[in-house]
């Protein structure tokens, strides 16, 4: 696994089909950026943590995402402050651990992390889940993906594609001499047996570039040069190319490469890939939502705040993977509202009914974009219903004024 590891950092750094791949997971997964919101005390606890000079969250996403992608696992250290309570994020590499330890009868509950150092014995990270975790000045957390079951590791999203990166670069390496041996030539001086010894050490040194040589007709000159066969080879890379990309399963034309692509087919490629690329940023939403509610509870645990810890309270405002759909959406948004529109007439004319307009505006919402929440709703139909009584209702001896009457014809 360590071996992968370097092997797929090697790539990242060496080979631009890698690094590009790892640039696209973090440009769509992390996109503009990751917000972080929570109420009361731990809202201003997570508030503090993200902006804090030492953690800088903002900038520390896209490097994150991109060695989680590299990796396959996340080594977290938080460093708490006993002053303030406010936990520093320190990234370890996933090669410097050498074990982890886990519950003896449940591997999935980490306890700790051994580290390797420069001089003497590994350093014991505590867990979050190690009985001492509270009353230690530093825990470690381990996030991983691409994990199989009843392993301790992640693996990189380039495992699979790093044979193929090897023998892309090795044939294009070999394209790369053969066509720098097309511009040597040699020539073939055909004259009589007579002549060869003579000729031979007349043209001991080839005539430089621009050089007017006067033969007569028994001395013949032929260039001769390698044949490459470019057709062949240029199917051959393709095929390759088509295996890397199968790795990460990004279209062709992310990378540059149109191809034979058009605009439609262009677009049904970018489903599956908008799909994995979604899962690895709801992964993202989960990792962030951890890490601040494990610094929130070790702030809570050294007496600096006293509301519970509550996961559940600390959500995540993540970024459009495709922004092409809010057109779509906004569309939808307005044909359901006007259907709601009709529909609430047909039903009573005198204003909104509260379980119908409740369930059709959190349709609604939910299409445009912005989810309401059940107090955002109330808040709405309590305004709609005081509009409604504050118009005054129609008199029912109003009468409304005749039509003028029409004038005669020209």
């Amino acid at each position: 696994m360590q071996q992968i590891y370097h092997d797929a950092l090697e790539a990242w750094r060496k080979n631009p089909l890698a690094k590009r791949i790892v640039d696209i997971t973090t440009d769509y997964t992390v996109a503009d950026g990751i917000t972080l919101e929570a109420p009361g005390d731990i809202g201003r606890f997570v508030n503090r943590w993200w902006i804090h000079p030492k953690n800088m969250m903002d900038l520390r996403l896209s490097a994150l995402s991109d060695e989680l992608t590299r990796a396959g696992d996340l080594f977290l250290s938080l460093h708490r402050n006993k002053n303030d309570g406010i936990s520093y994020l320190r990234p370890i590499p996933k090669d410097r651990i050498i074990r982890i330890h886990t519950l003896k009868n449940d591997w999935e509950t980490e306890l700790g992390f051994s580290e390797i150092q420069d001089t003497g014995e590994p350093r014991f990270w505590h867990s979050p889940d190690h009985p001492d975790a509270a009353d230690a000045p530093a825990v470690m957390i381990h996030y991983a993906v691409n994990r199989p079951v009843g392993a301790l590791l992640g693996e990189s999203d380039l495992a699979t594609i790093l044979p193929w990166l090897r023998r892309y670069s090795r044939m294009l390496e070999d394209r790369v001499r053969l066509n720098w041996a097309v511009r040597a030539f040699l020539w073939m001086v055909t004259v009589p047996s007579n002549k060869v010894q003579a000729k031979k050490t007349q043209y001991a040194t080839a005539p430089e570039a621009g050089s007017i040589i006067v033969k007569d007709e028994s001395e013949t000159w032929e260039p001769v040069t390698p044949s490459l066969n470019a057709r062949d080879a240029g199917n051959d890379l393709k095929a390759v190319r088509r295996m890397i990309d199968a790795g990460p399963g990004f279209p062709p034309h992310w990378r540059g490469e149109p191809e034979d692509t058009n605009y439609a087919t262009a677009k049904a490629m970018h489903d599956a890939a908008n799909r994995h690329l979604r899962r690895r940023q709801l992964f993202l939403r989960y990792m962030l939502i951890d890490l601040a509610h494990i610094s929130y509870t070790r702030a809570r645990q050294a007496g600096h705040y006293r509301a519970r810890p509550d996961r559940t309270k600390i959500t995540a405002l993540l970024p459009d993977i495709s922004r092409e759909d809010n057109a779509t959406l906004a569309t939808a948004a307005k044909d359901l509202a006007t259907a709601y529109s009709s529909l609430r007439q047909e039903i009573t004319p005198a204003g909104p009914v509260d379980a119908f307009s409740r369930i059709m505006l959190s349709v609604i919402s939910k299409f445009a974009g912005e989810p309401l929440s059940a107090d955002d709703i109330d808040v709405v139909l309590q305004e709609a219903k005081e509009l409604a009584a504050s118009i005054p209702a129609p008199s029912p001896d109003a009468q409304t004024p005749d039509a003028p009457e029409e004038g005669p014809e020209d």
